[in-house]
């Protein structure tokens, strides 16, 4: 659904988490990555582990509890073929059922000397990435260039309007029903799973389309609020992974709903693409998906 915008590619790429947590795990020390398995065949009812499905029960549940939200995270775009980490610092929001935003800028800390980033023995030119908004305000999803002043737009049929959000630069943020996201995907627990500290998934798409979108994707969460502490993509060439690492969660203020995210001033802007979104391949998966990360 909407493949217009997600096609865009702007708010995907590869993540790298230098110094942090996830990126010093997610790897072994040969510089393999530790989820190499393949996902299960498509149409494959797979089992899950009692213990997955109750995680996956509590975020459900936590999820439906979450009215409004907003945060702020990095972001690196990290490419093996070109060999280069594209670093981004953001902002998002989001406001049941199906408005949300999330913003890119160009990370202030990225210098023109600054040191080669290291990943799986590799050196990566580190590079400030653009700008760019994504939002979502439930009958429509803009693609904004604040630097160009450009946007595309894409319209919201009515009859698909008022439910979660289903596609939009950011899988398993919000929302995830437990029954539809085991139908989505094949899920194991990864290896940095602590019940106490950490809650790591690792997602294998399902969906022919996804599965043309990214491989595999790994997912660290708070085991009390089951919010997203960092999100890992692999792209289906193995050259790219997009890692967002959320730095702040906290409920918005008066001030910040007032100003209405959702509804920016474009104003003196370029309209390029302007459709209709297409109607989902599978209407019923994409009922109560929650906002699906690109």
């Amino acid at each position: 659904m909407f493949r217009h915008v997600t096609s865009a590619r702007c708010l995907t790429a590869a993540l790298i988490l230098s110094a942090s947590l996830f990126t010093h795990h997610a790897y072994s020390q040969d510089g393999r990555q530790s989820v190499a398995s393949r996902p299960e065949p498509l149409g494959t009812v797979q089992t899950v582990d009692p213990e997955l499905d109750k995680i996956l029960m509590a975020w459900e549940q936590r999820s439906t509890q979450v009215a409004k939200v907003k945060g702020e995270f990095k972001r690196i775009v990290y490419d093996q073929v070109f060999q280069t980490a594209k670093c981004a610092v953001g902002r998002y929001a989001y406001e049941s059922p199906d408005r949300g935003r999330m913003d890119f800028a160009p990370d202030p800390n990225v210098k023109p000397d600054s040191p080669p980033a290291e990943r799986g023995g590799v050196k990566f030119a580190v590079q400030a990435d653009e700008s760019k908004w994504w939002i979502c305000d439930g009958e429509q999803i803009l693609d904004i260039d604040p630097v160009k002043k450009e946007y595309s737009r894409v319209t919201i049929p009515p009859r698909y309007r008022g439910r979660n959000i289903s596609d939009g630069p950011l899988p398993f943020l919000f929302g995830m029903s437990a029954e539809k996201i085991k139908k989505r995907y094949s899920m194991k627990l990864g290896s940095m799973h602590d019940p106490e500290k950490i809650v790591h998934i690792v997602a294998y798409p399902l969906n022919p389309s996804e599965q043309q979108e990214y491989r595999v994707a790994e997912v660290l969460l708070d085991p009390v609020n089951f919010l997203p502490k960092a999100i890992q993509l692999a792209d289906t060439s193995g050259n790219k992974q997009t890692v967002y690492i959320f730095t702040k969660h906290e409920r918005p203020s008066l001030e910040f709903l007032q100003s209405n995210p959702y509804k920016p001033m474009l104003l003196g802007y370029t309209l390029l693409h302007d459709k209709e979104a297409d109607a989902p391949l599978d209407r019923e998966s994409k009922k109560n998906d929650g906002i699906l990360v690109r």
